[in-house]
């Protein structure tokens, strides 16, 4: 079976799929190997149920002959143990599975030893990791956008965006669309007074003439879609959470509450590419000009690192090989070890790790509950405010709807904290062993894995001359010649206080230079 995927239909556009099926298929025919069926998946690994993953699990399951899975790499099959990939490893431990990485020739089969298995796990958290990146800027951005009040992506129907052009950094504005916004007043008007179904209520802004911004006829699912939006009274819903936003509103708070009211009770009406692959392209800089150095190959098999000199003349950077810049971080490699009795003390410390967590949520529960009685209590002196005469009617609505959105909130938070999370742990267990056998990890990996475990452990790599200078990322500082830190241990507990923004800490040790 041949399995590809792609997070994006942007991503498929670009023919990766493409391009993943014919490296299989070079890879099947080499091995001799009979495709049965084919996969080709457009759905990202944080996608909930990710069904055509169980599609893949259920065909192995239908077969009668042992299955070989054919996989450009790791990352495109699993980011992530989740429950459905542990069905998968559970038919590979039945022998009627084995997958082929076809990337980096690695075959996962019920008799890999544990070093094998550690390989793969750590492959899993390389993946990880480049997903938490790429999801840490999203969420960068999404947060400025919410604080800033601007919407996230396209508008709803009533309204259209506009991008302004007119300013230094491109803006997305936000307006009424004059020709479908009476529609959705309409539709929020009549609903509200309880006497038309959904399906009615289509029927009479179909005949009008409302159409979808793509020129389509509206269905039932858009007119509930706009009913339980609350972008139109002010507010973004933003994974259960409301923001207020800055653009124009349509309806007021209490039109759209009554419309829930009635909607409830009636539930069932960039680096320079190269050809070949190199370890160090685009991963190295000089410390006195800044230039990079790009990758070279001379007389076929050497290769040499070059510096581009773009920011001017050095005197101190030049050509030099590779091999030596590579034994060089392999010399930091050799001094990062854990001793055995300190992994045996680490497993300790994630248990009590595990039941500080449990009492920092009753902690943090008890606080949420206070906030949401204080909130309760600030409604009702609002209300008893409008009762005495002492604020006008609109006062009182505009305080109510932003404390029924704080309360909104903290009921979120409260929800949340109801969920145990163990990755926490998870993560450190693989960080640990990284770091007792990085450099054994680093020998038998292909240049790919290379390139990865170097971009975990060093946040950046600069040459001086032909000196190597660089930074580790925290925790891994702690575990070069760990001897000289008998206190680390003391140290976890502090780490472990700020899991929450980031499980890998990227803040960077000294500056050391390879002499």
């Amino acid at each position: 079976i041949i399995f590809a995927r792609v997070s994006s239909r942007e991503q498929e556009e670009g023919h990766s799929l493409d391009a993943q099926i014919q490296r299989c298929f070079e890879y099947a025919i080499k091995r001799d190997f009979k495709v049965i069926e084919q996969f080709r998946v457009v759905e990202s690994t944080l996608s909930q149920g990710r069904p055509e993953f169980a599609k893949l699990i259920e065909f192995i399951q239908s077969q009668k002959e042992k299955i070989a899975i054919l996989c450009y790499s790791v990352d495109r099959l699993q980011r992530d143990f989740d429950a459905q990939y542990l069905t998968l490893q559970d038919l590979i431990k039945k022998d009627k599975a084995d997958i082929h990485y076809v990337q980096t020739n690695f075959i996962e089969h019920k008799d890999m030893d544990s070093s094998d298995k550690f390989r793969k796990n750590l492959d899993v958290l390389l993946a990880n990791d480049y997903r938490n990146k790429i999801s840490d800027n999203v969420k960068r951005s999404v947060r400025k956008k919410l604080d800033e009040g601007t919407i996230l992506g396209d508008s709803p129907i009533g309204y259209l965006n506009k991008r302004r052009v007119d300013i230094k950094k491109e803006k997305v504005d936000v307006y009424i669309d004059e020709e479908r916004a009476p529609y959705v007043r309409q539709i929020f008007e009549e609903y509200a007074t309880g006497l038309y179904s959904m399906v009615t209520i289509r029927q009479m802004v179909t005949n009008a003439g409302l159409k979808t911004k793509k020129g389509n006829k509206v269905s039932v699912s858009h007119i509930e879609n706009i009913l339980k939006n609350p972008f139109y009274y002010g507010y973004m819903d933003y994974k259960g959470m409301l923001y207020k936003h800055v653009h124009p509103r349509l309806i007021t708070k209490e039109l759209f509450d009554e419309c829930q009211r009635v909607r409830l009770g009636r539930r069932k009406i960039s680096y320079k590419q190269t050809k070949n692959p190199y370890v160090l392209r685009g991963l190295l800089k000089c410390i006195h000009c800044g230039c990079s150095y790009s990758p070279e190959l001379k007389k076929k098999k050497y290769i040499y690192m070059r510096p581009t000199k773009s920011q001017g003349d050095c005197l101190v950077c030049h050509h030099m090989n590779e091999t030596k810049i590579l034994s060089q971080i392999e010399e930091v490699l050799k001094s990062m070890s854990i001793p055995n009795d300190i992994l045996l003390d680490i497993q300790d410390e994630l248990k009590k790790c595990s039941e500080k967590e449990y009492s920092h949520q009753v902690s943090e529960r008890r606080q949420l509950k206070t906030k949401m009685d204080a909130i309760n209590e600030k409604i009702k002196r609002a209300r008893d405010l409008l009762l005495d005469l002492s604020i006008t009617k609109d006062d009182y609505t505009e305080i109510k709807v932003e404390l029924e959105v704080e309360r909104h909130n903290i009921d979120v938070k409260l929800q949340s904290l109801s969920k145990a999370d163990d990755s926490f742990n998870e993560t450190l267990g693989i960080i640990f062993e990284l770091a007792s056998k990085a450099h054994e990890l680093f020998k038998s990996s292909e240049i790919e894995e290379k390139r990865r475990i170097i971009s975990i452990l060093f946040p950046n790599l600069k040459m001086d001359g032909e000196t190597l200078v660089f930074t580790l990322r925290k925790p891994f500082d702690r575990f070069v010649d760990c001897t000289d830190h008998p206190d680390w241990l003391g140290r976890l507990d502090s780490n472990q206080r700020s899991r929450d923004q980031n499980p890998m800490p990227c803040r960077l040790a000294t500056p050391h230079r390879m002499v």
